[in-house]
């Protein structure tokens, strides 16, 4: 059954290192299909540069490219749970928040009226969900997501704990830097989760 299905989602600020900690648990998690993210398909599909969605300069595409993750996301997640597949996924809420902090309420708003998202956030509620930290030392351009300072992803870190909290999901915040360690906190947090569920 759906609710019996096993939800990973590795999410936070870009530049966090979700993707390589995804990578990292792969091994770990032989179970776990990966459902690869969806935005850089996106950007590639409108034959976006990065200069074509920053917020700041084009607020009204960087929501649009927002909204057709958002949906794009909501769609994969139904067929595989449709299938009963497990999965891990580097990004959870992440478009709602980009939205929320780049371009404002507005944005946000016509993100949580996207039909299927009470549903999805029900499913949510009943995942394991990481929240990564940022840290200096990983921040990288990689010429497709948007450049920032630390202070700026922690402060996009702190409203995205604050949408995780509005919206009654339940996270474990993430703060390790050494890879090593990130994999075991996340295995150690996922055998707990594992367990939960079965003693109901």
């Amino acid at each position: 059954m759906a609710t019996d299905i096993t939800r990973v989602y590795i999410c936070g600020p870009h530049s966090t290192g979700k993707t390589t900690l995804l990578n990292d648990l792969r091994p770990h998690v032989p179970e776990l299909h990966v459902l690869h993210e969806v935005a850089r398909g996106i950007i590639k599909s409108h034959g976006w540069c990065r200069d074509n969605y920053v917020p700041d300069k084009h607020p009204e595409v960087f929501k649009q490219l927002n909204v057709e993750i958002l949906e794009a996301q909501i769609k994969l997640e139904r067929e595989y749970s449709e299938q009963g597949k497990h999965f891990i996924c580097d990004r959870a809420i992440d478009p709602i928040v980009y939205g929320q902090y780049y371009v404002g309420p507005e944005a946000r708003d016509v993100m949580l009226g996207l039909p299927g998202l009470s549903g999805w956030f029900e499913s949510l509620r009943r995942s394991l969900v990481i929240l990564v930290a940022p840290h200096h030392e990983i921040i990288k351009d990689d010429s497709v997501r948007l450049t920032s300072s630390i202070e700026e992803l922690r402060d996009f870190y702190n409203v995205f704990a604050a949408e995780l909290n509005y919206q009654k999901i339940p996270y474990v915040a993430l703060y390790d830097l050494d890879r090593k360690v990130r994999v075991e906190r996340v295995l150690n947090e996922l055998k707990k989760f594992q367990t939960s569920r079965t003693r109901f």
